[in-house]
């Protein structure tokens, strides 16, 4: 790391460019606007409050990274900006029909509306881009006066005797070496008196802090699913606000997850599916699953003769209300996704999001006003959101994941229930990481599923290296890899003899990871600059190089420069 960087003081820092923070940093103004008004008039005796607020976000704008399915509540946005409607709100559409289906290979079954828990159907959601919603936002956080920086990545948390002061950001302009380019960049030392990590899920230093200061003691692992989507353009009209939701194929019984298909307007679709982390398959590929779920008949009745204009794919927190660890340390708060906000059954998680920055704000004033940032002081934080939505919708659907343990078909009964009633255990199950469901070689081609071998076409089907383009993914090749595998020798040593294969090379939803070679020559080769931020290689990588330490054989860490960009996901 040099040695040579620039600073910058301020009083709050938000660390990534999400609704959470976004939503966070605009509620902040407004409360600080309100607290000043009743000082100024007198009801309220304290100093006036004129923080410095910032924001940083590593895409090239706010938005590059965002990806969601998106079905939108917008129940926080509606105490964020009650008029948020007259402020050209980017989400035209809402949606006007909700099905559930279970697929067979051919056929779709429609699950009866009165089946389907009130609070599931999506009728009344805004159907649309969160791209676009995170553009829409920051507009109204620069007009509030928050300092927003683009491309700006924080790759190092800064400590004052354990107290968190802030981030350090990544420096620029370096080559594959290390070394300095003609357009070196150094990184610069913000400091701040409360730092609030909304990175997203698995964020980069929200995980550095949630280790060092033991914040997962006492909680279950967490869980994750990864989301693969497309955006696919059709010439015959389209349906908006149709809102499809599917189960079973092509992913079956053996991996927790299902699809998706949206009509965003007269002419696009938002086709998508999620898959549990869990899943025991080593050749499991999500990538490929998308293609499959494209060409059922359901699915082929809206998009069919389309072609594929955008592909991303993003991790999301599954294990529920039992996974989310302390959200405070002294000096710092974690909101959003870095925290575990996201209703699994619903499939739902943007105005959690929101909420949670809102409420890390209410706490921000209070702090500020008293001087006072420590963890005792920050810890109302978590009282506060346990009186909010967000806490009460993800409690009642506590025991949803983990009914899915007892297999599939059990699980989808005892999960319904549970989303109707909110009953059952109010204590957290064993949990295992996510990586460790593998199965052995000998087991897995024993239980090995169908793999239909997936047909591309330049239409509607895509390969990997082709969705890469449509993500607009951009990395210099001659930048410092973000990826490192820590004992190459262990991908050929112990993965692919115990695995049959190298399970990275199916479950990259971007052809990150390559086996190329034979013999002696045989290795894994790291295409890093495909790479589109999803970070299922660090949760799913079986290889764990040094255990209980949330490390595996696969490091990832956000680079300071590059990545996808995202347009209307």
């Amino acid at each position: 790391m040099s040695e040579n960087f620039n600073s910058l003081d301020v009083d709050v820092l938000f660390v990534g460019g999400g609704p959470a923070s976004l939503a966070g940093a605009l509620h902040l103004t407004k409360l600080v606007a309100r607290s000043n008004e009743r000082i100024a008039a007198g009801a309220l005796r304290d100093r006036k409050l004129e923080p410095q607020i910032a924001i940083i976000e590593k895409g090239r704008d706010v938005g590059a990274h965002a990806i969601s399915g998106a079905l939108f509540d917008p129940r926080a946005l509606e105490e964020l900006m009650p008029d948020y409607a007259k402020q050209e709100f980017p989400f035209p559409v809402t949606a006007t029909a909700h099905e559930v289906h279970y697929l067979t290979t051919e056929h779709a079954y429609q699950i009866p509306p009165w089946v389907i828990p009130p609070a599931y159907r999506s009728t009344g959601c805004y159907v649309g881009s969160l791209q676009k919603l995170n553009l829409w936002l920051a507009q109204q956080v620069e007009d509030a006066g928050v300092h927003l920086f683009n491309e700006t990545c924080g790759t190092k948390v800064l400590y004052d005797n354990d107290y968190v002061c802030g981030v350090l950001t990544g420096e620029k302009g370096l080559d594959s070496d290390g070394g300095r380019k003609a357009n070196y960049e150094p990184g610069t030392r913000i400091q701040a008196k409360i730092t609030v990590f909304g990175e997203g899920p698995r964020g980069t230093l929200a995980e550095d802090v949630i280790h060092k200061f033991n914040l997962r003691k006492g909680k279950t692992p967490q869980s994750y699913a990864l989301g693969v989507k497309e955006m696919i353009r059709v010439r015959n009209p389209g349906s908006p606000g149709l809102a499809i939701h599917t189960l079973g194929y092509p992913l079956g019984s053996r991996v927790f997850g299902g699809g998706f298909c949206y009509g965003i307007d007269d002419h696009l679709y938002a086709v998508g599916i999620v898959c549990g982390l869990d899943w025991d398959d080593p050749r499991m590929d999500p990538h490929a699953q998308l293609q499959q779920l494209k060409k059922h008949p359901l699915i082929q009745q809206f998009i069919a003769g389309g072609v594929v204009v955008a592909y991303g794919a993003k991790t999301l927190p599954e294990g529920g209300v039992f996974a989310i660890p302390r959200l405070y340390t002294d000096g710092a708060l974690l909101i959003g996704d870095s925290a575990g906000f996201l209703n699994v059954p619903y499939l739902k998680g943007i105005h959690y999001a929101m909420k949670s920055g809102m409420v890390a704000a209410e706490t921000i004033v209070d702090a500020l006003h008293s001087g006072n940032v420590s963890a005792s002081a920050l810890s109302s934080y978590e009282s506060r959101l346990e009186g909010t939505y967000v806490i009460r919708d993800l409690h009642h659907v506590r025991n949803f994941r983990r009914m899915f343990a007892l297999g599939f078909y059990p699980g989808l009964a005892l999960g319904g229930l549970t989303m109707w009633t909110g009953l059952g255990p109010t204590r957290p199950g064993r949990m295992r990481e996510d990586f460790t469901y593998l199965q052995h070689h000998e087991n897995a081609i024993a239980k090995q599923r169908t793999h239909e071998p997936a047909q591309y076409d330049a239409g509607v089907l895509a390969d990997k290296l082709t969705d890469v383009f449509h993500s607009g993914t951009e990395h210099r090749e001659d930048q410092p890899s973000h990826i490192r595998i820590v004992d190459p020798s262990r991908c050929l040593t112990d993965c692919i003899p115990r695995y049959g294969d190298a399970p990275c090379t199916y479950f990259c939803p971007a052809k990150v990871y390559e086996l190329i070679g034979q013999g002696d020559d045989l290795h894994i080769r790291v295409n890093f600059s495909n790479c589109v931020h999803c970070k299922t290689c660090v949760i799913k990588d079986p290889i764990d190089v040094s255990e209980g330490d949330g490390v595996q054989n696969i490091i990832w860490r956000a680079p300071a420069e590059g990545g996808p960009r995202y347009q209307g996901l």
